[in-house]
């Protein structure tokens, strides 16, 4: 049996992804040896399910309709600069997203029904934040830049649809596939 690997996120606007792309090329100057995420791969990760079973993708697709019916678009705020581990040791550079509370409770519910369906998620603390770059090399210590743009409103990110992605690995970064996506506002579900 094949199998794929796949995650479920939330895509960004055009709009973000612009204002985002922005930042990425203001910032080029400021930090060297960085692999920037393009554009259009920019996306809020719900859950990663790594190489998963054919089989599952009908699962993970009746779970997201069965989230659809208890939540309600809503708009987060993209702010502030950080980095994983912190900005003295970075290793991935994101960006913020603001309320949080809205964007955990539409995780656990995801996870809740994916669990319900027989499918095993990610066990470790879920963390939203927008992936803009991975750093390929040891780079020097940011926090004065994490500093300056701490409380810096990037853009808005309606949370209006979930979308479960393919991701093909490549030798010039990975693509994303949407493979379904389920509109919050009961009217656009596209299932491919």
């Amino acid at each position: 049996m094949s199998s794929v690997r796949v995650f479920l996120g939330v895509p960004l606007t055009e709009q973000l992804q612009n204002a985002i792309s922005s930042l990425q090329g203001d910032l080029k100057s400021r930090i060297r040896d960085i692999r920037w995420t393009r554009p259009e791969n920019l996306h809020l990760t719900l859950h990663f399910f790594g190489e998963t079973e054919q089989e599952n993708l009908e699962k993970i697709k009746v779970s997201m309709l069965s989230v659809k019916r208890c939540h309600r678009p809503f708009l987060v705020n993209v702010i502030g600069l950080g980095a994983f581990p912190n900005l003295r040791r970075p290793r991935v550079f994101w960006l913020g997203l603001n309320p949080q509370n809205q964007l955990g409770q539409l995780h656990r519910d995801c996870r809740r029904a994916l669990h319900a369906a027989g499918l095993v998620t990610e066990s470790r603390q879920y963390s939203p934040h927008l992936t803009i770059s991975r750093v390929k090399k040891k780079t020097n210590e940011l926090t004065t830049l994490g500093s300056e743009l701490r409380q810096q409103l990037v853009g808005h990110l309606p949370v209006d649809r979930l979308t479960l992605y393919e991701s093909l690995l490549q030798p010039g970064g990975a693509e994303h596939i949407p493979l379904f996506t389920i509109g919050l506002d009961n009217e656009t579900d596209d299932f491919r």
